[in-house]
């Protein structure tokens, strides 16, 4: 957890103080956008080098006369992650919620 409080003070410059008025939702909310746009940005930084990648393949003959793009040397783009109800979660998990009424 401290590594968590760490990150994102590093991240979004603010203090201690600061990151301890928020509630743990609203941590964690921030803790997995500033991570989910890392990932973005290292997604674009990498797409860069793929790029040039398949344009150096692109030079080399080959007898498949295959055309490489960026999307050949580099995974998917990332994703933000859907919400799941609180019952699915707590099924995949094996925890019985109690019955509401």
């Amino acid at each position: 957890m401290i590594e968590a409080v760490v990150y994102v003070a590093r991240k979004l410059h603010w203090t201690l103080k600061e990151i301890g008025e928020l509630t743990p939702k609203q941590f964690n909310e921030i803790l997995e956008e500033l991570q989910f746009q890392e990932a973005q940005e290292r997604y674009r930084q990498d797409h860069n080098t793929a790029s040039i990648l398949a344009a150096i393949a692109n030079t080399v003959p080959s007898k498949s006369h295959k055309s490489y793009k960026a999307r050949d040397f580099i995974g998917k783009e990332p994703q933000r992650e859907k919400e799941r109800p609180l019952e699915e979660l707590a099924e995949e998990k094996g925890i019985k919620l109690p019955k509401g009424g």
